[in-house]
């Protein structure tokens, strides 16, 4: 009984089922927008595209799903966030479909692009909900919780998918993993509409003074540059080091394969070590916010991050190498999992949709355009040299990360 009871005391400190349902749909999400990259050679052969083509495929829906996030967040902020995460959701499943019956190369473009227009409906408006219908003692391991779910999402997409194409064929994989985001809009529209009410209820009953000084005492409500001033800094910091050290991670199959000569399939396999290191960092990020602090919380995973890029640089392939691995993984989510809440917990509630929006946009178009970048220079110089100067990058953004602590 007393293990039962122990269960349930956990289960609602991590949101209970209200934030579990939000992780389910954010698996269903990135159940779908994972599927592209890993599903590539596989369309590249069907179709008879040439390398860039297939490049064009993925920029047309990272590009887009960046630049989406920040109007998305501002129509959140704006609209009913259950019906926008619906519309968001249900399009990137419905997009998801057509992908699979897509005819030919160029209607694939179109529908990649909706597809990532669409994508920008989610993230801001479904973080938004979660932090006005739960105060700031549990938003952190709540949000965490919901990032787990697309972590899940993101790394059994590409593994139902191939087996799935492997069975019937890539577009069959795109037409039943489609189907699990558009299940969820029915429920999204009635149980996030309580969500949507509860929260209105509960920020009209109980105003902070901290939300009162975040909206000018009443007297005006602060503008959203003004509300991300204070914050500039850390908010840099945290973007730069998405761009520089989130690169890396994208490089990591590559980078295992040439530099210690590991075999793909088990490059993928390490892949998959990385990704349980993240899920690791976003539950370890989360619990540690609400316990330790926000602002601290974000700026240990920064000053982390760096060190532990450099380590993976120079050491062997060994036991070790794998354990720093997971140790990199851990990092880059964490810095996630503590800077959402953090954000949310400093911007007044009528504007956190489009500080979120802005927040993940600036971090997920910058890295959608980096990667070609540091892929020129890979081609140059070679992928370890790039790594090096990535990772002496890392560890210069750490150094300033470090000096923000001792500051404050």
């Amino acid at each position: 009984m007393s293990s039962n009871s122990g269960f349930g005391v956990t289960f609602r400190q991590w949101g209970g089922g209200t934030a579990l349902f939000f992780s389910f749909t954010h698996l269903t999400q990135d159940l779908c927008t994972g599927l592209l990259t890993a599903l590539l050679p596989l369309i590249k052969e069907g179709l008879g595209l040439t390398y860039l083509q297939s490049g064009i495929l993925l920029s047309a829906y990272t590009i887009t799903s960046g630049l989406s996030q920040i109007p998305g967040g501002w129509i959140g902020d704006r609209l009913r966030r259950n019906i926008v995460v619906a519309v968001g959701l249900g399009g990137v499943g419905l997009a998801t479909v057509a992908v699979g019956l897509s005819p030919s190369y160029y209607p694939m473009i179109v529908i990649l692009v909706i597809m990532g227009i669409l994508a920008g409906g989610y993230h801001p408006s479904a973080v938004s909900m979660l932090s006005g219908y739960y105060e700031e003692a549990r938003r952190g391991r709540v949000i965490a919780l919901h990032m787990v779910g697309g972590s899940i999402g993101f790394t059994i997409g590409p593994l139902l998918g191939g087996l799935i194409a492997d069975s019937l064929g890539w577009r069959f994989a795109f037409i039943i993993l489609g189907l699990p985001a558009i299940s969820a809009v029915p429920i999204i529209m009635k149980r996030f509409a309580l969500v949507e009410k509860a929260t209105s209820i509960l920020s009209s009953s109980k105003i902070t003074e901290k939300e009162l000084s975040q909206t000018q005492k009443g007297s005006q409500k602060a503008g959203i540059f003004q509300v991300l001033r204070p914050l500039a800094t850390i908010l840099f910091l945290c973007v730069a080091m998405q761009l520089i050290a989130g690169a890396a991670m994208s490089f990591v199959p590559l980078y295992l394969v040439d530099k210690h000569a590991i075999a793909p399939a088990y490059a993928a396999v390490l892949v998959g070590v990385l990704r349980f290191g993240g899920i690791s960092g976003s539950l370890f990020g989360g619990w540690l916010s609400d316990r330790w602090g926000r602002k601290q919380a974000v700026i240990l995973s920064l000053v982390a991050t760096g060190p532990v890029l450099y380590l993976l640089t120079i050491l062997p392939f060994n036991a070790g190498f794998i354990a720093v691995l997971i140790a990199f993984g851990l990092c880059r989510y964490m810095t996630q999992a503590t800077m959402q809440p953090y954000l949310m917990d400093s911007v007044p509630p009528y504007i956190r949709a489009t500080a979120f929006g802005i927040y993940f946009g600036l971090a997920l178009e910058g890295q959608s355009l980096i990667q070609p970048v540091a892929g020129y220079f890979m081609d140059i110089y070679g992928i370890a040299d790039v790594f090096t100067v990535i990772a002496m990058v890392s560890g210069a953004l750490s150094l300033l990360a470090l000096l923000l602590a001792r500051r404050a």
